[in-house]
């Protein structure tokens, strides 16, 4: 069981079924952190058309927070802006956390060779263990 857990999620089906599997790995005293990193070019855009890119991250976020309440899981939800692998990868070494989960983007061969995916950056460069959902 881990006390703190950071959970990257982005409000696809990918990051909810990552957060499913958390509540497998807590109890009552462990907290859950859910990490939305809001991409520059995204906020850029949304700043400049004057939208609120929060609040939509929010609602993206819903059925997790709605999934964690149910089942009583303590959580807090924080937003980053940034580019997504570097941010979690930043987050997760910040000595807070026992394990990062996150969700698989479902990339095929040829394309998580050329482009990469953040699930494989982030358990790469992650100095705790990272548990990638599929």
């Amino acid at each position: 069981m881990y006390k703190s857990i950071l959970l990257a999620a982005d409000g696809s089906n990918n990051s909810f079924r990552a957060a499913e599997e958390t509540l497998n790995f807590i109890n009552e005293t462990a907290k859950v952190t859910i990490l939305n990193v809001i991409q520059i070019e995204k906020s850029k855009d949304a700043i400049l058309h004057g939208e609120n890119t929060i609040q939509e991250q929010k609602v993206k976020l819903s059925d997790i927070i709605e999934l964690y309440e149910e089942n009583n899981v303590d959580y807090n939800v924080i937003f980053e802006r940034g580019i997504p692998d570097e941010t979690v990868v930043k987050v997760s070494n910040s000595g807070d956390y026992g394990i990062v989960i996150l969700g698989n983007r479902g990339l095929n061969a040829l394309q998580g060779m050329m482009m990469g995916s953040v699930s494989y950056k982030v358990a790469k460069r992650a100095n705790i263990p990272v548990l990638i959902v599929k």
